[in-house]
């Protein structure tokens, strides 16, 4: 058995089923904030608990001593990520989450130059996102050197707990980040629309916040990538009108909007919604002469993607695949990892050839 992984979030929605994977395959302890279900969890799983406060940052720090990995997957990541990475820090344990929250992985890329001194590796979006997508984007480059841009498209979610709906409500800003350049750089809410074939023809989408546009640059030296997201028409245009009333109100109040919105969500996805919940993303590689190579990935659902991912990102870092520093997913693990899961599959596009 290879080492110790401490799951912090273990009773929540994607946790206790990355939790179940994980037992007999790594020295596993389970975490959180809820004691009675993590000792009910414990005794299901036959596997230890701590329960610790993450303001308290000297009880994590010490439920963290004999842990070589940190998987968090307690959202919003907003508010967990720092001081568990601190923490992690402190007790020279590797970080690894599940968020796909953008803020949160610029602020941990700004812990690079202390993470490597401490010997720490910092590997946040173990899940869906960034995993699926940095893989893609990676495996782009790899086949097309010459890529000067990269444009990302993901087919419309399907599937979302009320957790993730949540922590999505958070984002929300009076516009969107794209890197040019190498700089982050913003436009409006539903500017710069562009169109997809994620399978059965060309789809409207707009661009979004995602945590590519963070990361991309780092993991393969593509200085201008945008993201963008398939909406039907009705939400698309419900998305041009929030940059309305954000420029009016102030993102403060669309973020209150969005979090009443996701109140009313389902606590979970139904199982047959999570069948049916199939991602599939498209990366559009532009040469120097602008010219377009277009590379597809299917993916699992959401939830299904990440507890894959996320298990097998834990399970080889303890086994020692860890590098000092704050690092992406794709570039620890390679373009072909989230095929190697079992959570998703490469495919052309028409008209192009991939190895």
């Amino acid at each position: 058995m290879s080492g110790r992984v401490l799951l912090y979030g273990a009773t929540g929605y994607s946790g206790s089923e990355i939790a179940q994977r994980l037992v007999g395959h790594v020295d596993l302890v389970i975490a959180g904030r809820n004691a009675e279900a993590l000792q009910e969890l414990s005794t299901r799983l036959g596997v230890p608990w701590r329960s610790f406060e993450l303001a308290d940052t000297a009880a994590a720090t010490a439920a963290l001593a004999d842990a070589d990995v940190l998987l968090n997957a307690a959202g919003p990541y907003a508010d967990t990520a720092m001081p568990l990475a601190h923490a992690c820090l402190h007790a020279r344990t590797h970080y690894l989450d599940i968020g796909g929250e953008w803020p949160v992985f610029a602020a941990l890329m700004e812990l690079d130059e202390v993470a490597e001194k401490a010997g720490v590796m910092l590997l946040p979006g173990v899940g869906l996102t960034i995993a699926a997508s940095d893989c893609l984007l990676a495996r782009a480059v790899e086949l097309w050197p010459d890529t000067k841009a990269l444009h990302l498209g993901i087919s419309r979610a399907h599937a979302m707990s009320r957790g993730s709906a949540k922590s999505a409500a958070r984002l929300f800003e009076r516009g969107v980040i794209m890197r040019e350049d190498g700089q982050l750089q913003a436009v409006p809410l539903g500017a710069a629309p562009r169109s997809f074939d994620f399978g059965e023809g060309l789809r409207d989408t707009v661009a979004m916040s995602w945590a590519d546009v963070v990361t991309g640059e780092k993991t393969t030296g593509v200085a201008n990538i945008s993201v963008y997201s398939e909406l039907p028409w009705w939400q698309r245009a419900a998305y041009r009108a929030s940059g309305l009333y954000a420029s009016l109100a102030g993102a403060g109040a669309l973020r209150k909007a969005g979090a009443r919105m996701a109140d009313s969500w389902p606590r979970s996805p139904g199982e047959e919604t999570r069948n049916e919940g199939e991602y599939v993303m498209v990366v559009e590689a532009l040469d120097p002469w602008r010219r377009s190579r277009s590379l597809r990935l299917k993916t699992l659902d959401g939830y299904g993607t990440t507890v894959l991912t996320a298990s097998a990102a834990a399970e080889r870092v303890a086994m020692g695949q860890a590098e000092a520093g704050f690092r992406t997913p794709a570039a620890i693990f390679g373009s072909r990892f989230i095929e190697t899961c079992g959570a998703g599959v490469f495919e052309p596009v028409t008209g192009v050839h991939a190895a």
